[in-house]
């Protein structure tokens, strides 16, 4: 059985879960907060503050072994740091890929654009060319529209 700790170690424990916590929530306010590719960021940095939370119990804690109370420090403290730190994560990610995202604006106005509209160009010539081949194919045949109609006929 595991050994009963006082209310001060307890505490202690809480306060080395939570900052171990603040540091995973840290490192994932770098990623990005919304979209596919938050998901693997998760993932990741839950699987670190369970590895985490389990090095420290098994090395350092006065009870020797992960219990409830520190997980819950641990993603209370990840949630805290992640909370405080994202949104500003997220502006000084805005302002680092500003140049980058006008950039692309830019070379897509004036670079891809008009391929683009070559590119629209050429395939509504080909569409018409083809258009034109098969009424022109059609033109030649000359198929009875209404079949005459015969006296005393059954049809």
């Amino acid at each position: 059985m595991a050994p009963v700790l006082a209310p001060w170690q307890a505490g202690h424990e809480i306060a080395c879960c939570l900052y171990l916590g603040a540091l995973v929530g840290a490192l994932r306010a770098l990623a990005p907060a919304r979209g596919r590719w938050a998901f693997l960021p998760d993932t990741a940095l839950v699987g670190m503050l369970l590895l985490f939370l389990q090095s420290y119990a098994a090395g350092y804690s006065d009870a020797g072994s992960l219990r409830w109370y520190m997980v819950l420090a641990g993603f209370a403290g990840a949630l805290g740091a992640h909370s405080l730190l994202g949104p500003l994560a997220g502006q000084a990610w805005r302002a680092l890929l500003w140049p980058g995202r006008a950039l692309g604006r830019w070379a897509g106005r004036n670079l891809l654009a008009p391929a683009r509209r070559a590119l629209r160009a050429r395939r509504q010539a080909r569409r018409a060319r083809k258009t034109a081949k098969t009424a022109a194919e059609n033109q030649k045949k000359s198929l009875q529209n209404k079949r005459h109609l015969l006296y005393n006929s059954n049809v």
